[in-house]
């Protein structure tokens, strides 16, 4: 049993009598522990698609499953109980509290999920941990998002959604925020779903889902994986 079942998922919205499909019977399985790279230009539901699977959209119709359950059934109290145990958000807007350092953001994370962790053992893995004390105003950008993910690792969740984590990076920068998301994978075997226009970042994921219309035109394997820093970019 795959970790996520999609099973003929359909998001519409009602404008008069028009239905404007965002996402058009869509099905996709996702394997415990793998990379999904989904590409796609804008308009073609990739964000639809994140925000059904995370569970902060209903469906109009189909299935959403999580290890045989669907989640698409649960109350509004039972799918937010659901996302703070189970899942993680990285967005290009990396939402940190200014007023806390970077060791103290990554806490409020840990604070969120089930099970203790080493936050110090984590800002190593996406190499902060020699900037643990410092503000949010002394970072970098680049810096502030591996912070984001440092904190989506800390809440130990099954499952990371990344919506756009380099979109407001440049290369240099954004590259070594996936080496930070191919790291924490590698080492906590936390299943990834990236969305992104940026067809290099393909090249790192397990599997690559191509979505156009709301519907999508293409899953591949990626047998030959590259290292962040030797994708081409943009």
């Amino acid at each position: 049993m795959s970790l996520i079942e999609i099973k003929n998922v359909v998001k519409y919205y009602k404008l008069g009598n028009e239905k404007n499909y965002a996402l058009d019977h869509i099905s996709l399985n996702v394997e415990e522990g793998e990379i999904i790279v989904i590409l796609g230009p804008s308009g073609s539901g990739k964000t639809t698609l994140l925000n059904c699977m995370s569970g902060l959209e209903k469906v109009t119709s189909g299935k959403i499953m999580y290890d045989g359950k669907d989640i698409c059934k649960y109350s509004d109290h039972k799918i937010t109980k659901f996302r703070k145990k189970n899942i993680g958000f990285i967005f290009q807007t990396y939402n940190l509290l200014e007023n806390l350092n970077v060791y103290e953001n990554v806490l409020v994370g840990a604070n969120l999920g089930n099970r203790k962790v080493d936050i110090d053992d984590i800002l190593e893995t996406v190499s902060l941990k020699r900037h643990k004390k410092k503000m949010m105003y002394q970072l970098s950008g680049g810096e502030q998002q591996r912070v984001s993910i440092a904190r989506a690792l800390a809440k130990n969740a099954k499952v990371m959604f990344c919506d756009e984590p380099t979109g407001a990076l440049d290369e240099k920068t954004g590259k070594k925020v996936l080496e930070a998301l191919v790291d924490a994978n590698e080492k906590y075997k936390t299943t990834m779903i990236i969305i992104t226009h940026n067809p290099g970042i393909q090249y790192i994921g397990d599997k690559i889902v191509r979505l156009n219309s709301g519907k999508i035109v293409s899953v591949e394997e990626n047998k030959n994986k590259i290292n962040p820093k030797d994708i081409p970019w943009g």
